[in-house]
């Protein structure tokens, strides 16, 4: 998974300041999104919906709630003109967001068939189009406002794909069949993947700094950068 800085730069180098800007964060923004579906894209609606435990969520509503956000952060706010694409997705879909309103119990996000995996679809595409608008119509000062809640927005999304990934993985070990979730590469029968095979990291010992270092973003439970003793190897 590419980081927002990976999607960003090309753009931004090869064009005016305002217009480069603009253009980097909307190819941030289809990049970032893309992603997500195309981590959902092996699975079939029924891989969808199931929620395999209380703390794990279906991948449906991975991909509902992280439009949420910017539906309810970005363009609520920030686009008078804008229309919701269904205002009781607002309760499906909220998560942990207690000022934004009451939701769904998290452990019932299972139960949640309805709206299926294409209404959801055209729920992202109704919200990216909106956002893509929000954007590319913004004045300079508009998107010192906008911008910092798209980035966070991107973060937010990229956790989701890494929860995807887990959840999907739990679900589908509870499965008898044991079906994977990406097709065999060859054959030998394991699942195509580009990761590395797991080996030891050596390091050494001693006083090490550890969180941001104040470059680029981070959330607040990565900061501040501090001090601390790592064992020596036995």
């Amino acid at each position: 998974m590419a980081s927002l800085s990976q999607v960003r730069d090309t753009e931004s180098l090869t064009r005016p300041n305002g217009d480069g800007r603009r253009a980097s964060w909307l190819r941030a923004f289809r990049a970032v999104r893309a992603e997500t579906e195309r981590r959902a894209a092996p699975l079939s609606p029924e891989d969808q919906v199931v929620q395999s435990m209380p703390d794990a969520s279906p991948t449906k509503w991975h991909r509902a709630h992280t439009t949420w956000f910017f539906e309810q952060f970005l363009l609520r706010p920030h686009r008078p003109d804008y229309r919701a694409f269904d205002e009781r997705f607002a309760f499906l879909f909220n998560s942990y967001y207690v000022a934004a309103g009451p939701r769904h119990e998290r452990p019932m996000r299972g139960l949640i068939t309805r709206p299926d995996a294409r209404e959801v679809a055209a729920y992202r595409a109704h919200v990216d189009q909106a956002v893509a608008t929000l954007i590319e119509g913004a004045d300079e000062a508009s998107l010192e406002t906008i911008l910092p809640i798209l980035e966070i927005g991107l973060h937010h999304e990229q956790q989701h794909q890494e929860l995807i990934l887990t959840d999907v993985l739990h679900l589908l070990s509870c499965n008898p069949l044991q079906p994977a979730y990406l097709p065999p590469a060859g054959g030998d029968g394991r699942a195509a993947s580009d990761a590395a095979a797991p080996a030891w990291i050596e390091f050494d010992g001693g006083l090490a700094e550890i969180g941001h270092d104040g470059d680029g973003f981070a959330f607040d439970n990565e900061t501040p950068r501090h001090r601390e003793f790592r064992p020596q190897k036995s």
